[in-house]
């Protein structure tokens, strides 16, 4: 069987094994080559981020138009990135920025500062250079870290509290560096060491300062955290917001309502609305932008109050389900009232009627998808039907790939995002949603753990099904009638079809970059990446 989905796709490449590591010792000829890398950007706009791959790319091709040594290819690709990265590092405040300095510029002979977990504690001795590029920074508003490594900097990183790192060292570090920056679409700038070696290295203190002064205030770029998405949509979501919006009082259905909209959950659909929104218009109108946020949480709770009907589920959320409390006709209401809810939301949101219907249009489709999604998986389980590979990804589409187009598409509506950009938003949305759905498949039946189960349709269970040999038919037919997950497990194991999803998944996050690489909206595509970044991290 041919796992692989539709679509030519250059596989990433980590590092190349023969790259020199090597920094011109000539200052001069490092200017020539930095400001030769900046006029090759200014006339071939680059949006960031860009894989190892393009990075590699770019280098050749400057490295041959210039006649440089090949020996400097991958300090070429450093300032290759610092290009593409430049304008986006540069509309970012000096108190939004981390310093990282490595602790073998300091004198290791004269030193008299001290270490912890973190790094080095600068006494300002003025022994060596790093109390200077510290004080430089820190009095501009950074934060700073003197540290060896990429242990710190990747946690760092990884923790979304850096909105952009100016970061000094080897070559090598800054290499192994890359993949936690572009994982986690940080915005950043590596200055290479000039001598290495792990001790009194030095570094150009002219490009340093150069860097960490560098700030664009004529920027219109808008970075959207995620992290501070979050804030904003968490924040948003009270009991005063919901009741104003929705005209509730305190009928027992109201409160209902009002318990179901603050249970928990991540919040990603409304959050992803107001994303795709203020990316296309900076100033949306608030009240707009606040009622299509809480209709697409309604359409959200709405599709998990009914599916924990159909799949008779007991528990949401630490709690029991809404039909195991109030029974199953109040729990069919409510699921239908949230449905109208969100129409209405959107009806009354104050936007234009040509918005309006456009808007009604990306989430009727919604609507329909994920109804035939649910269909489609409950005949499934009704026939005992073991779906195909094919049938299994199309359910994934129809209902997750489904939910993530209805909340970005609604938001890039309301925005004014030309059909361009709506078309990437929904190839965007398919994707994730089946890579989501994967994932979380290979994810639920982790060897070893003590609460494997399998939900149907599985991925799982349709790549074992069509690669298992005739002989074995029989013995699945009857471990999955009567559910026997050591049988099965065995069979996976036995099938390597862990190792098959996982290619699987990973091919589709290919898709997933690539599809991203044609997005011009710089904020937009950033976010999303950063988005990709934290659900597929162990992936990527």
């Amino acid at each position: 069987m041919d796992l692989e989905p539709t679509g030519e796709i250059k596989p990433e490449t980590m590092f190349e094994t023969d790259l020199t590591l090597k920094v011109p010792e000539d200052r001069q000829l490092r200017n020539d080559i930095r400001q030769g890398v900046e006029r090759y950007f200014l006339l071939n706009k680059t949006i960031p981020p860009v894989s190892y791959n393009t990075l590699s790319e770019f280098a050749n091709t400057l490295l041959a138009s210039n006649d440089w040594d090949r020996s400097y290819k991958a300090f070429v690709m450093v300032c290759c990135g610092n290009a593409i990265w430049r304008c986006v590092v540069g509309a970012i405040p000096y108190d939004k920025r981390m310093l990282m300095l490595p602790q073998c510029l300091k004198n290791s002979r004269l030193c008299r500062g001290r270490s912890d977990e973190l790094g080095l504690l600068c006494s300002e001795c003025g022994n060596c250079s790093i109390s200077d590029f510290l004080r430089e920074a820190e009095e501009l508003g950074y934060l700073t870290i003197v540290s060896e490594g990429t242990i710190i900097a990747t946690r760092l990183v990884e923790s979304g509290k850096v909105d952009a790192i100016i970061g000094v060292g080897c070559m090598e570090v800054l290499q192994k560096i890359f993949s936690s920056v572009n994982k986690y679409t940080v915005p950043a700038i590596g200055i290479p060491l000039l001598t290495c070696g792990c001790v009194d290295t030095t570094a150009d203190a002219e490009w340093i300062r150069e860097e960490i002064h560098y700030l664009d205030q004529r920027s219109d770029i808008k970075i959207h955290k995620i992290s501070n998405l979050s804030e904003r949509v968490k924040e948003l979501f009270n009991e005063q917001f919901i009741d104003r919006l929705l005209h509730l009082s305190g009928t027992p259905t109201d409160n209902l309502v009002r318990e179901v909209l603050l249970a928990g959950g991540k919040r990603i659909r409304p959050l992803l609305t107001i994303l795709a929104c203020e990316s296309f218009n900076q100033h949306p109108y608030t009240d707009a932008i606040h009622s299509l946020a809480l209709s697409v949480e309604c359409f959200h709770k709405a599709s998990l109050v009914l599916d924990d009907i159909e799949d008779n589920q007991s528990s949401r959320y630490d709690r029991e389900t809404i039909h195991v409390r109030y029974g199953i006709p109040v729990a069919i209401n409510l699921g239908d009232l949230l449905i109208g809810y969100g129409y209405r939301l959107i009806i009354d949101s104050g936007l234009s009627p040509l918005v309006i219907n456009d808007c009604l249009n990306v989430v009727t489709r919604g609507h329909i998808d994920l109804s035939m999604g649910q269909g489609t998986e409950l005949m499934t389980r009704k026939d005992g039907h073991q779906p195909s590979l094919k049938e299994t990804l199309t359910v994934f589409g129809q209902k997750t790939s489904a939910a993530f187009r209805v909340a970005l598409l609604l938001g890039a509506v309301a925005g004014g995002a030309d059909e361009k950009n709506l078309k990437l938003l929904d190839r965007f949305s398919y994707l994730i949603g089946l890579a989501f759905q994967i994932k979380d498949d290979l994810d639920d039946f982790i060897p070893g753990s003590h609460s494997q189960t399998f939900e149907s349709p599985s991925v799982l269970l349709s790549v074992l099904a069509e690669n298992i040999d005739s002989a074995d038919n029989k013995t699945l037919e009857e471990a999955l009638q009567g559910n026997d997950l050591e049988i099965l497990q065995a069979m996976i194991d036995r099938y390597m079809i862990r190792d098959l999803v996982a290619k699987l998944l990973k091919d589709y996050l290919q898709q997933i970059i690539s599809c991203l690489s044609d997005i011009q909206n710089i904020g937009l595509k950033l976010a999303l990446h950063e988005i990709v970044g934290k659900i597929f991290r162990d992936y990527l």
